[in-house]
């Protein structure tokens, strides 16, 4: 009966110990790794960026990396840009990651500029298409990786960026689109217009509707009788002081009277012919 009590003991000990070896390893949490953000949720959110106030007492706050390389040398952002007033944006922020070099601050790498609501909160995220940028909860960018075992994000010291999976196989890298100083949300960049429709200028500006040439009105204005020195008639002459003719055919007006009187002299003398020769 001793032995059996002994028995028990010992067992029930060694499966204590068991388990709590087992908590304990489970539970110390690993020394993450230089320049690499681990993904350990579906979609985990690296950094969020509000929209611009309009309070212009309080500045905007100061980018700040989310990535650094080992050494250092080069750091991640992830940044937002309004659209300047006449880039036509038509309300859109752009949101978008910018690889830098830290000593100089000089862009080396960025992705595309996505198009947000200038209302809306712009989040980046790690997620199963690799890096998203939502607006809002509406995805607006990834990088099209589309692989459920992403599992590290890392910024080497070269300044390149890239994603690898469970198995430590790299499937995207930020070198396979290179892409620099888009200047996202001024006029010419990607998702703006190159300048300002012609049709967009202001009333009363130097720049008339779709290309037009601007016309030299006389002094006595629209709709007033102009004269011209040394202008005859069927001279044309309009706004331009007759550099430019009208919409309208403007050449001299003929009634057709002298076709009339030269058809009547030919029958005439047809006739007379007529009745010498009888």
């Amino acid at each position: 009966m001793e032995s059996l009590f002994l028995y028990l003991s010992l067992t029930l000990l060694i499966t204590t110990q068991a388990a709590v070896s087992a908590a304990t390893t489970t539970t110390t949490p690993t020394t993450p790794i230089p320049g690499t953000i681990g993904r350990s949720t579906k979609q985990q959110i690296i950094s969020t960026i509000l929209p611009t106030t309009t309070d212009t007492e309080s500045p905007p706050p100061t980018p700040e990396p989310f990535l650094t390389s080992p050494s250092t040398k080069y750091a991640a952002y992830f940044l937002r840009h309004e659209t300047a007033p006449d880039a036509g944006g038509f309300g859109n922020d752009f949101c978008y990651v910018q690889i830098q070099d830290a000593t100089t601050g000089n862009p080396v790498w960025e992705s595309e500029c996505a198009p947000v609501s200038n209302v809306n909160t712009c989040t980046l995220a790690f997620t199963e298409a690799g890096l998203e940028i939502f607006d809002g909860s509406r995805s607006s960018w990834d990088t099209s990786v589309d692989g459920e075992n992403l599992e590290v994000l890392e910024l080497v010291d070269q300044g390149d960026m890239r994603i690898r999976d469970r198995e430590g196989d790299q499937v995207w890298r930020a070198s396979d689109n290179p892409r620099v100083n888009q200047v996202c949300g001024l006029p010419g960049s990607p998702g703006l217009a190159a300048a300002t429709p012609p049709f967009a200028a202001p009333i009363g500006g130097t720049g008339n509707p779709f290309g037009q040439p601007q016309q030299q009105l006389g002094v006595g204005g629209v709709g007033q009788a102009q004269t011209l020195e040394g202008s005859g008639v069927g001279q044309a002459f309009g706004l331009n002081g007759g550099e430019h003719q009208p919409l309208v055919d403007n050449t001299p007006y003929d009634s057709g009277y002298s076709l009339k009187v030269e058809w009547w002299v030919g029958v005439g003398l047809a006739a007379l012919l007529a009745l010498v020769g009888q």
